[in-house]
């Protein structure tokens, strides 16, 4: 009976080439879009997200700042710095920090032969370079634990700066001049996206050990402290704590936000995810409904078939055609439409992505194009196709077939 069905669906599908031919092109363009969107979409989403954590995964910033307000006596205007002593002092009071390193900057003067620039020089710790994503290349590192107590002249690179002083060659192991005196490129850091910064991008900045900073520059305090909390959800607590053992130190109101100013990039990134998750599923409810017109066409297409074929469904109903057989075929032929159609838009859709993908994309985020050439094709964007596909399916078939299957065999053989 099933394979007597299919073939006389297909003979009469041939009888309606035209008008099914439009429904499926509309299907088909309804499930391109739908992909393309939901695909574009998510990959401006992950895009967004590992640009922010170019920045730094999990951090907070603390900077110091100026009283705002009157503390024990003492008069709001108060100017705060932070010096080296207090990340020991902020690792002994607070346990849940997982990860803590200083951060002193200052702009000097860089020389490669006859190739100079001037960029700013950071001051670091070892752990600043997994806190902030700064991966080396291949065949280089990042400052080290030798480094620091040694104080070695040693250099790691941003990838702009490394261009600009060395070309195409390979700097690991040379040496560059900062103010004139002799350092040894460790690394260069690894291209990667950064939405984020302060002091400008990381690929224009160049890290030294902290100790060897000190040494070379007389600025004692700080610029600012890097802290990761060892859980992404006591990001806000510890902000509370920072403030709380800084100011019993520095003698200012815990609560007073502008005595010690601290960046929050875990609340940062969730906040912006929030937005570009919503901008995912605005896509793709744009994309269902462009879908859903093509399911209504199928609707209407199924309804006038169920008119036209009024006398043909009375006689094979009086021949002995039970209901279920005159629902099997409706839905067999709106099914039969959407898989076409759906088909050719999927593979469209995801030759599309594939071929946009193969773009070479810089690293360096400029503009919203950085965001939109990186879509991502995933298996849970092709499952939550596959599901309104198959309602959508169900949903233009089932009431055609029923009202079919409910035509008075009698009444139907009358039908003009």
């Amino acid at each position: 009976m099933k394979t007597h069905l299919l073939k006389l669906y297909m003979s009469e599908l041939r009888n309606r080439r035209k008008k099914t031919a439009l429904i499926t092109f509309a299907i088909g363009w309804g499930a391109l879009s739908l992909l393309l969107l939901m695909s574009f979409g998510r990959g401006m989403s992950e895009t967004f997200s590992a640009s922010f954590k170019g920045l730094g995964d999990n951090i907070l910033i603390v900077y110091g700042g100026q009283t705002s307000k009157i503390h024990q006596g003492l008069p709001k205007g108060r100017r705060i710095r932070l010096y080296p002593e207090d990340v020991d002092l902020l690792r002994s009071r607070i346990p849940e920090i997982a990860e803590i390193t200083p951060e002193s900057f200052s702009r000097f003067e860089m020389r490669n032969g006859d190739r100079a620039v001037n960029r700013n020089v950071n001051g670091v710790n070892p752990c600043f370079g997994f806190m902030r994503n700064q991966i080396p290349q291949a065949g280089g590192r990042f400052v080290n634990d030798l480094d620091i107590d040694g104080s070695r002249r040693v250099v790691f690179l941003g990838w702009k700066v490394a261009e600009e002083l060395f070309g195409d060659e390979n700097p690991v192991g040379r040496r560059i001049s900062l103010q004139r005196v002799p350092f040894t490129v460790i690394g260069v850091m690894k291209r990667k996206l950064q939405s984020s910064a302060y002091e400008g991008m990381d690929s224009d900045q160049v890290y030294i050990p902290f100790t060897t900073f000190l040494n070379l520059y007389s600025q004692r305090f700080v610029d600012r402290i890097h802290i990761q909390p060892e859980k992404r959800e006591q990001s806000k607590w510890l902000e509370a704590e920072i403030r709380r053992v800084l100011g019993r130190k520095y003698r200012f109101d815990p609560k007073d936000e502008y005595a010690n100013q601290i960046w929050n990039t875990v609340e940062g990134a969730e906040m912006s995810g929030k937005v570009f998750k919503g901008i995912e599923i605005f896509l793709a409810i744009i994309g269902g409904l462009t879908l859903l017109i093509g399911a209504v066409g199928v609707t209407n297409l199924m309804y006038a078939v169920v008119k036209e074929r009024t006398r043909e469904i009375g006689v094979k109903m009086a021949l002995g055609a039970k209901r279920r057989h005159i629902v099997y075929q409706f839905l067999l032929e709106a099914m039969m439409i959407f898989v076409k159609g759906t088909m050719w838009g999927g593979l469209v859709a995801f030759n599309i992505v594939a071929l946009v993908r193969m773009l070479p994309i810089s690293y360096d985020v400029e503009g919203i194009a950085g965001y939109l050439l990186r879509p991502r094709f995933s298996a849970d964007i092709f499952l939550l196709f596959v599901t309104v596909m198959g309602i959508l399916v169900f949903m233009s078939g089932i009431f055609p077939a029923l009202r079919a299957s409910r035509l008075n065999p009698v009444d139907a053989l009358r039908y003009e």
